[in-house]
């Protein structure tokens, strides 16, 4: 008897088993990875619109808070390296102050350190942005290190002006967008700086 019973028993079992229906987990929990030392769980996929638009966003960001930093630790050389290379179609050009109201400017060598140069006695740096205007970037270097700085571009024909007027009020990416569609020569490419 106790055969009997038994068979019985794994019957019951077996057709328990296969009267159930299965229920899937799969759609609705995420796949998870398990290694050795820790279980991650996939992330879901986003479109590819989706990501092209939010990689073309980071781009924008990017490119109008990039900030140049100048004290004076710096280098002329790297300044106008820099500056030319975030506005490609603007030049800066930094003089003693002297030069300010002369109609022939000399400039300083590029080889020179702010600090070496600058005649406040104060410490200080400044920032360059896409936000700031002309004449706020003109101003900061008079106020903080006591120069005369110039932004400056080169025209379609190659003369070569100081910004004035309406121009000191653009900001800075305005100015380049403005030179770009008017047609002024690169100040930045191949690596150099003109």
């Amino acid at each position: 008897m106790a055969t009997t019973k038994k068979t019985t028993t794994s019957k019951s079992k077996t057709l328990s088993k296969v009267a159930k229906p299965k229920t899937s987990t799969k759609t609705t929990k995420p796949k998870t990875t398990k290694s050795k030392t820790s279980t991650t769980t996939a992330k879901p996929k986003v479109t590819r619109t989706a990501t092209t638009s939010k990689t073309n966003d980071v781009a924008k960001k990017k490119s109008t808070n990039t900030e140049i930093r100048v004290s004076g630790q710096k280098m002329i050389k790297a300044i106008q390296h820099e500056f030319s290379r975030e506005f490609s179609f603007l030049r800066l050009s930094i003089f003693p102050y002297s030069e300010k109201n002369k109609s022939t400017k000399s400039p300083f060598q590029k080889d020179t350190k702010i600090g070496d140069v600058r005649k406040k006695d104060t410490a200080g740096e400044i920032t360059i942005n896409g936000r700031k205007h002309v004449k706020t970037l003109e101003k900061e270097f008079e106020l903080v290190f006591g120069l005369y700085a110039q932004v400056c571009y080169t025209d379609s024909d190659g003369s070569r002006y100081y910004t004035s007027g309406s121009y000191d009020e653009k900001t800075l990416s305005q100015l380049n967008k403005l030179g770009e569609e008017l047609g002024w020569q690169k100040t930045f490419g191949k690596g150099n700086v003109r």
